[in-house]
């Protein structure tokens, strides 16, 4: 456990000295005194500076003048406002980042793991709809509290002890998204789940809350697990929860990968998203339409996952790179990752295609043409790729070497 500040008092200078853009502070305090109403930094960025971790993102709640609030502060930031929530939610845009304003609210949930109806409120208010007390504590910045802590709930001996504690029994009931956020948080700070954490947990699912979530939102927070620095570790501390059970999906497979590093480095997230979920779904159509995949993508990669795993005993035996090359190419690349992550023993294989697949020629269509006479069509075509696969096994080195196989190739061709 970090060690955390046990100095509450007068906060404002010490998160000045914490943050990348201090500016966001200054001109939030700004506002705050000219409109007449308190705005508070709460939630996460409180939490890491008690972390002695460096704030990035942002989270202002203001007591009333929310709309006017946002506007405000666009304009000092010199930024604009990108988009506002029917949450009294504001994002603002500007030369450092983004920032997010929201007015303190209260919060009704109509049924478990339904979106909740909201209303202005108080922030102590507010704090008191919050998931964990480590999240639940504010700093005023405006207002007669200025640069005070308020810690209704104790959050901070909660942080000292790395000890995650929800606010109340339900609060998993309510929102059982907060089930993901808690795997997510003992991960990445190395926290314990407190009793009374536990005992939510039960109470969500005995009641079958976590079904309710629609396959967006199971969606939404896989995509955030993603971006952990950890996610195969993520995924685990799901299942050892319970909450891989208590969607009916199938616990990750066994040996899901550790190669996260390479495939970031060598795959947009949108396809790292949609392998990690094929992976999680073990390739079956209908829990990939429950993990968020719309029904003709999840059709589609549902047959190229089978296609695949019954082509595995050829590209484990294939003889050279660029045979096993050959059996992965015709998948989509979401398929590939999926694999990869699905199959750790196959990892030699990954590290190598993912190597293979920054190899291109130095001959083009242009040049056989010139030296030898081609003309597009599936002749050129086939000679290209014979070409492309003996580089791949190292058979060719350079232009000159590539050029004399093409030779050769044509010759055989007759």
């Amino acid at each position: 456990m970090k060690n955390t500040t046990p100095e509450t008092e007068n906060l404002y200078p010490k998160l000045l000295t914490s943050l990348d853009h201090p500016e966001v502070l200054l001109a939030a305090t700004e506002v705050g005194e000219e409109l007449g109403c308190s705005i508070y930094l709460v939630g996460g960025p409180v939490r890491d500076f008690f972390l002695g971790r460096r704030l990035k993102d942002l989270d202002l709640v203001v007591e009333e003048k929310a709309d006017a609030a946002a506007k405000a502060l666009a304009r000092k930031l010199s930024g604009r406002i990108k988009s506002h929530s029917p949450f009294g939610t504001f994002k603002i845009v500007y030369s450092g980042g983004e920032v997010d304003l929201a007015m303190a609210r209260r919060e009704t949930y109509p049924a478990p793991a339904a979106l909740p109806r909201v209303e202005p409120a108080s922030i102590d208010e507010d704090l008191h709809r919050r998931d964990f007390t480590a999240n639940a504590m504010a700093v005023a910045l405006s207002g007669p509290r200025r640069g005070r802590l308020l810690d209704p709930f104790s959050g901070l001996a909660d942080l000292r002890e790395g000890v995650l504690r929800v606010l109340h029994l339900d609060s998993f009931v309510d929102d059982p998204t907060r089930i993901f956020r808690a795997g997510r948080y003992a991960v990445r700070f190395g926290w314990a789940l407190a009793e009374e954490t536990l005992q939510a947990l039960g109470r969500a699912y005995r009641t079958q809350a976590p079904l309710r979530l629609s396959p967006a939102r199971i969606l939404g927070e896989i995509k955030r697990i993603l971006e952990e620095p950890d996610p195969e570790n993520v995924l685990r501390c799901l299942e050892i929860m319970g909450l891989w059970l208590a969607l009916e999906l199938p616990p990750p497979p066994e040996h899901f990968s550790s190669l996260w590093p390479i495939l970031r480095r060598n795959l947009p997230t949108r396809t790292l998203l949609k392998g990690m979920i094929i992976a999680l779904a073990h390739g079956e159509s209908y829990l990939l339409l429950r993990l968020g995949l719309q029904p003709g993508e999840a059709e589609r990669y549902s047959r190229s996952w089978e296609e695949l795993c019954r082509h595995s005993p050829e590209l484990t035996r294939a003889s050279s790179p660029s045979r096993r090359y050959r059996v992965l190419e015709t998948y989509p690349p979401e398929i590939i990752c999926a694999y990869f992550l699905h199959y750790k023993e196959l990892e030699y294989i990954a590290k190598e295609y993912f190597k293979l697949k920054n190899i291109s020629l130095e001959i083009s269509g242009k040049d056989l043409k010139r030296e030898l006479g081609l003309t597009p069509g599936p002749l050129l075509g086939r000679i290209l790729k014979e070409v492309f696969y003996a580089r791949l096994d190292g058979r060719v080195k350079n232009r000159e070497d590539e050029l004399r196989l093409a030779r050769e190739l044509l010759a055989r061709e007759g």
